[in-house]
């Protein structure tokens, strides 16, 4: 059995949070654990609260967790804050300190609700540091100050942590999605833009993908690449806002 730990909100309809790492790791033959930071009130049209969770009651959901695993992959995505964030990459580094820690920050709900609201570039800095890849949007980018950090010479994307820049909001015929490796390459993976599609909760799902396959022994590279082709295949599955991807044939 392979585990991952996935550390974000949860949301009743399934398409985001932790029941959708849930759901797309089981894709991929990985059995994903959850710790809870925010019990949202959302369905996939409408988000009304976050519904944060206090630190200590994360706290206590890890050490439970951690009493019979010891996770080797995480994902976390929707934090209150950076404070937040750093206290649960520490205790994960201090319990697992060769962990693979994969970070997909939220600025916003696809149904509009903002968060991060007052992030502070600086505050994230030094934990994101501490992060193996991080999988922004290109608003999220800019939110974190990835862009000027890195030409002000306090981070190197691909040098402190490797960063999958996300293309599915953006403009043009295609997406396109821009990976820095660690070793100092740079990759671009490129699909297709389809037409109308709006899914709900696309960056949870790519990050899990890419987590899934991380743990089945793919590089990042190879990981990305699989995310990348899943999600395509999510994208175009059904009509509405919910997507999903059958199993079957595996």
């Amino acid at each position: 059995m392979k585990y991952a730990l996935c550390v974000g909100g949860f949301d009743g309809s399934a398409g985001a949070g932790v029941l959708a790492d849930a759901l797309t790791m089981a894709h991929f033959g990985v059995y994903a654990q959850s710790v809870c930071t925010a019990l949202t009130e959302q369905n996939e049209d409408e988000f009304v609260a976050p519904g944060w969770v206090i630190w200590e009651r994360i706290e206590a959901q890890l050490e439970t967790l951690y009493r019979k695993h010891n996770f080797k992959y995480v994902k976390i995505g929707l934090v209150e804050k950076a404070k937040i964030l750093k206290r649960i990459v520490e205790f994960i580094r201090d319990r697992s300190p060769d962990a693979f820690i994969l970070w997909d920050p939220i600025a916003s709900a696809s149904a509009g609700y903002h968060f991060m609201r007052d992030a502070e570039q600086e505050d994230f800095v030094p934990v994101m540091k501490m992060i193996d890849l991080i999988t922004p949007n290109q608003d999220e980018f800019a939110l974190l100050g990835l862009g000027l950090s890195a030409s002000r010479g306090e981070l190197e994307l691909g040098r402190d942590f490797a960063v999958l820049l996300k293309g599915g909001h953006a403009k043009g015929k295609n997406a396109v999605d821009t990976l820095w490796t660690r070793d100092g390459t740079q990759h671009k993976f490129v699909s297709p833009r389809v037409p109308g599609a709006d899914k709900h909760g696309t960056g949870c799902h790519l990050g899990s993908a890419i987590l899934a396959n991380i743990a089945c022994g793919k590089s990042l590279l190879e990981s990305c690449e699989a995310a990348k082709a899943y999600m395509d295949e999510f994208i175009r599955s059904g009509e509405g806002r919910l997507g999903f991807v059958s199993s079957s044939g595996r």
